[in-house]
């Protein structure tokens, strides 16, 4: 999908208003076929979802009705995820090194509001008491623990991955250093690992976490917001 180059709109801008775009288009479709009545040749959709227009990151899946609400609770927090990215980048300078430091920073914590939002959202779902429902459920749990490795993977800084793991405290691979901007000093900041692994809702066998046992569920998804809550507070203190 392709729009029209505005001069007075960032380059980044128009990237997430082209993904916003397609998932409105991707939204109407599913609505469209869902209140259709199901034939033999409609009982499935593909969806086709390019969510990074710098690189080849394409969420591709082919899906049943059952699934449709867990495409479209995912569909809300890749959308939403990107009407932030849009934001920032339209209000935050990117010139100077100061700049661009904030602006990285800033980013990271648009990045854990959706994971903080996604993980409020895993809470709510573990407290649901819907009869019969609990298949659909499921499933949208495991869609949106998809998502959370989805950022995970995405998103980046100049190409650097921020949520991989390279700039957490216990990293070998590399060190994230900026400047103070009030006395020139270099000082070493650190964003944590934000994988599904790492935040416990992935066992290390690759299994999800299921609403088999509710409790669990929820001390667990009570831990992960906590973490992410720790972290946001933290990278907003090396802003202040």
């Amino acid at each position: 999908m392709k729009i029209d180059k505005n001069p007075n709109v960032s380059a980044d801008s128009q990237k997430e208003l082209i993904i916003q775009k397609q998932i409105d288009q991707l939204q109407k479709e599913i609505s469209g076929w869902i209140s259709k009545e199901s034939i033999q040749w409609e009982e499935k959709k593909k969806i086709l979802l390019r969510t990074n227009t710098e690189s080849n990151f394409i969420y591709q899946t082919i899906i049943e009705k059952s699934e449709v609400r867990a495409v479209d609770s995912r569909l809300k927090f890749i959308s939403l995820t990107s009407q932030k990215l849009q934001r920032l980048s339209e209000l935050q300078p990117n010139e100077t090194t100061f700049q661009k430091q904030t602006l990285m920073l800033k980013k990271v914590l648009v990045y854990l509001d959706i994971l903080y939002h996604i993980s409020k959202r895993l809470f709510v779902i573990s407290k649901s008491n819907l009869l019969g429902k609990q298949v659909e459920l499921q499933l949208e749990v495991d869609s949106l623990i998809r998502e959370v490795d989805r950022i995970a993977s995405q998103a980046e800084f100049n190409h650097m991955r921020l949520f991989a793991g390279d700039f957490a405290k216990d990293s070998r691979v590399a060190s994230l250093w900026m400047i103070h901007q009030s006395n020139g000093e270099l000082f070493r900041v650190w964003i944590a690992t934000m994988t599904s692994k790492s935040l416990g809702l992935t066992s290390f066998d690759g299994n999800y976490l299921t609403l088999s046992n509710s409790n669990l569920f929820q001390k667990n998804i009570e831990e992960v917001i906590n973490r992410i809550n720790e972290e946001r507070h933290r990278i907003q203190s090396v802003l202040d």
